[in-house]
């Protein structure tokens, strides 16, 4: 499954100032991989509960206990992969995914390329475009150039043993 929804938060352009500014007062790139309890509080919680309220009308979430939250800032992965708990693969070899994955992107200027192959679907990154997948799927990111920050979501019904 392969969810493309919209305009779904309202974004404006003092919340992609916001954005930016968190980017450049962290001085860092990118967020890293980060696993959070559904009450613990970071700077983009508040937009990560959003988007996970909005994909509850399409995934059932009644179970997320938490979910890891991670940032591409005109970065992408090295290539085809799926979500999934990192640690239990590395150490038993078995794989556990989150409930979905959802994409989500804030800021996206002057994009060649970039788009996000889900299977055989093919997704352009678009401003305030929010992309859900089922668990399990494959995908990966297309070369580009550009501006493009993506917010990524795995919600899970379960603790990561490799995040605190």
């Amino acid at each position: 499954m392969v969810i493309i929804l919209d305009d779904v938060v309202d974004l404006n352009s003092a919340l992609q100032n916001d954005i930016i500014d968190v980017f450049n007062e962290r001085k860092q790139n990118n967020f890293p991989v980060t696993w959070y309890s559904l009450d613990e509080k970071h700077v983009f919680r508040d937009l990560c509960l959003r988007l996970m309220v909005k994909v509850h009308s399409y995934v059932d979430l009644d179970s997320c206990i938490g979910y890891e939250f991670w940032t591409q800032n005109n970065t992408k992965p090295g290539g085809w992969h799926q979500d999934k708990d990192e640690e239990k693969h590395y150490i038993t070899g078995e794989l556990s995914f989150p409930l979905c994955s959802l994409i989500y992107y804030p800021i996206v200027e002057n994009l060649e390329g970039g788009q996000l192959q889900v299977e055989d679907d093919i997704i352009t990154p678009k401003a305030n475009r929010l992309v859900v997948i089922s668990s399990g799927m494959w995908h990966y990111v297309k070369e580009f150039t550009g501006s493009r920050i993506s917010f990524l979501i795995n919600p899970w019904d379960k603790t990561l043993n490799n995040l605190t």
